[in-house]
């Protein structure tokens, strides 16, 4: 005959340390807070500027031309930062070209980065208002 035993004796009673309300509460508390963030962060008179690499050259080994596309709502100054990378992906040059304000909303800039080896491609890394 099988003898039964007592599980609580045997193991311990595990005992519920935390309401089960709490969890469902912070994330609603988490949840509205983000949506508040959502909400402040899209109301912000920022202007909205864009920008991206329309075409690049690798005039030779030392430099590679980089022509820059940028949209804008508002006539702000941009400082965009541009880089050209190797075949193996390492940064051989760097340049921050400065945009100045103008009343158009799409400008095109070219610029040349001085490489210290040959480039395969310019990359934007940011531009942003001055």
């Amino acid at each position: 005959m099988d003898v039964v035993t007592d599980l609580d004796a045997r193991y311990g009673r595990h005992r519920r340390t935390t309401p089960r309300w709490l969890w469902p509460v912070v994330a609603a508390v988490g949840i509205t807070l983000g949506v508040a963030w959502a909400a402040w962060a899209s109301w912000t008179d920022v202007p909205v500027h864009q920008a991206r690499v329309h075409s690049y050259e690798v005039v030779d080994a030392r430099t590679t031309k980089v022509d820059l596309e940028i949209f804008r709502d508002e006539p702000v100054a941009l400082s965009c930062r541009v880089f050209a990378q190797s075949q193996d992906k390492v940064v051989v040059g760097e340049k921050t070209i400065e945009v100045p304000a103008s009343d158009a909303a799409q400008v095109r800039v070219v610029a040349e980065i001085r490489t210290e080896r040959r480039a395969v491609t310019a990359v934007l890394d940011s531009c942003e208002a001055r």
